[in-house]
Order: structure tokens, then sequence, then C-alpha cells
């Protein structure tokens, strides 16, 4: 199974404003390739927002050259297409992802997706909270935060964790164990990961480990 770890930055509120783009692809459990790029959104995303910059510190002049999403994407799809996506918080991810296609013309991929912070709160629900820094300093990741190919890799590194704590062949035996439904993307449209609340079971935190 190959897992297609992402995160998108943004300059604004707008899906479209995707000003940059990380990307790791784990096959086997190893981590075997890394993209990172700026972008440069459509005009019609509007100006960046200074609590965007002030968080992800990418500010509209350091975009002007950078190629556009969709120049970006055309070399990442075939890699995406029957990937198991990846991302912390994959409800944003996979929005701005989908808008961005969406906006370009170009087509969804069939693919599956998992968030890993639902696969956290349910491995080590009792961490402080299940943010990515938080669950990246627990398993010893380094993690650049919010630089975009640093976050992608914390995400993919989470996945891989998880599958390892468990003892979980992959994404669809993980799904099972903790109760996940993945979500789903396609030309038909996107649908949620999602745990059942009625297969809630509590797993005790160990104390903080390495990789």
């Amino acid at each position: 199974m190959r897992y297609f770890a992402l995160d998108f930055e943004t300059g604004n509120a707008s899906p479209l404003s995707a000003c940059a783009l990380g990307v790791s692809i784990f096959e086997a459990g190893r981590l075997v390739g890394e993209r990172v790029s700026l972008l440069k959104p459509p005009a019609c995303a509007g100006k960046f927002h200074w609590g965007n910059v002030r968080v992800n510190h990418i500010k509209e002049n350091m975009v002007q050259d950078a190629p556009s999403f969709a120049s970006f994407w055309r070399e990442l799809a075939p890699l995406a297409e029957g990937s198991v996506l990846v991302a912390h918080n994959a409800m944003f991810d996979t929005g701005v992802l989908c808008a961005c296609l969406a906006h370009y013309g170009l087509p969804m991929p069939e693919c599956r997706y998992v968030c890993t912070v639902k696969v956290s709160q349910r491995v080590w629900p009792d961490l402080a909270n299940h943010k990515l820094d938080t669950v990246s300093d627990y398993l010893g990741i380094t993690l650049d935060h919010h630089e975009a190919g640093s976050d992608a890799r914390a995400a993919g590194l989470i996945l891989q964790a998880a599958l390892r704590e468990t003892g979980a062949a992959d994404a669809d035996v993980l799904a099972d164990t903790i109760g996940m439904r993945m979500g789903r993307i396609s030309s038909m449209g996107k649908t949620p990961c999602s745990i059942a609340k009625n297969t809630i079971e509590k797993r005790r935190t160990p104390a903080k480990r390495n990789l």
C-alpha cells in the first residue's frame, strides 16, 4: 500500500490561496520520496492575510515566481492516484486539494484518505492534545512546524508509528482496529474520514518514545 502524505499552507482563508504544498511518499513502511514547492495562487484567491503569514512565514512576494498548483500537481497526480492520502487535519488539506483541482479543471484522484489527528486521538488518547507538534514531539519526530514539507513528512511518520503501535499491516486494518472509516475522494465527490463514537476503546499512552 502506498501512502501519499501531504500538507498545504495557505495565504488566507480561501482554499484557493494554497501557497505551498509538501508531499512525502511512503511504501512498505519507508519514506521513499519527497516533493515540496511554494505555489503562486490565482489572483481570484485574494491578498495574503497577515494571520496566515504570521503562522507559515510565506509572504506574497515570495511566491511571485513560484509554479501554479496546476503545474506542480501534474507531476504528483500519478503518485496520488490509487494511493492512501494522509494528512494531519485531513478535512482542511483535502478541502484545499479538491478546491484547487476544481478551479484548474483537473481530474480528482481516485483515492482514500486518512486523518492522523483522528488516528492519534484513538491510538494515543492520553496526550495533552493531538496537534501535529504535540504528537510529533511525543513520537520523537523532528518537525519544522508549518513548513509544508516537514508537516507532510510528520503526518506520514505518525501514520507509520500508529501502524506499528497497533500491529496493523496497513491502513485498512488500522481503520478496523480503531473504529475509523477512511475518507474518499473521487470524481463523485468527497466523503469524510470519521470515527465511530460507539466503538471508542481507551488505550493508555505509554511514556514518551522515539521512532
